[in-house]
């Protein structure tokens, strides 16, 4: 009788030890979707809100979760803003990518397809939150610090980016320079447009900065 529940248990036994991966793949995933939820939620405040109104208790309220919950994955709100500054600049670069590839067999000139893109990309309701971070960085020293690699980090991805795309261009001594002034016109762009939309000085702004570019590749290439 021992032996037959003996025998009965090892089964059992066999089976729960099986079980075990599959629970712990399902609190790690568990782990992943709140993380998700609460990044989500950042991100969603500091566009629609600001940097200023997105406390803790609202960023658990949109994301329903507890502030013990939060706490468990991010030590400070400070620490949730770094990781929502990472995944908002990855997801913005990941949709320029995937569009640049899927527009430009239709393109006629890929650098104004690339500027375009930027333009986009820049006024783009994600890049809000970008905006909002970088803005809050100007009066907040800890954030500004805790901002400032993952920014390097990110600017270096775009450069590397538009290797990647241009690479016919990319061998040029000025390609980097005229990469950061562009991206940086169409920030400033951006920010403008907070306030004043002029979409004639805007059509403008695009084919002086298309022609600066084509000119500005031109002239390095004379220069090698």
């Amino acid at each position: 009788m021992r032996r037959a529940a003996t025998a009965a248990a090892s089964p059992r036994r066999a089976a729960a030890a099986r079980a075990k991966p599959a629970a712990s793949r399902t609190q790690t995933e568990r782990r992943s979707s709140t993380i998700a939820k609460l990044v989500q939620a950042g991100t969603e405040a500091l566009i629609e809100l600001g940097y200023a109104r997105t406390s803790i208790q609202e960023i658990c309220l949109r994301a329903g979760v507890s502030h013990g919950g939060l706490f468990r994955h991010f030590p400070s709100r400070l620490e949730l803003m770094k990781r929502v500054a990472v995944e908002v600049g990855d997801g913005l670069l990941d949709r320029y990518r995937q569009q640049f590839a899927r527009l430009q067999q239709h393109a006629h000139d890929p650098i104004r397809l690339a500027l375009e893109l930027c333009r986009g990309t820049c006024q783009s309701r994600s890049h809000q939150a970008w905006f909002e971070l970088m803005m809050a960085a100007r009066t907040d020293p800890d954030l500004r610090a805790a901002l400032a690699p993952i920014w390097a980090s990110n600017h270096a991805d775009v450069l590397a980016l538009a290797g990647q795309l241009l690479p016919e261009q990319s061998g040029h001594p000025d390609f980097a320079a005229i990469v950061d002034v562009m991206v940086t016109l169409m920030h400033g762009e951006a920010v403008e447009r907070f306030v004043h939309v002029d979409p004639e000085v805007e059509q403008r702004r695009l084919a002086w900065a298309q022609q600066a570019v084509q000119q500005g590749l031109l002239q390095a290439a004379t220069r090698r």
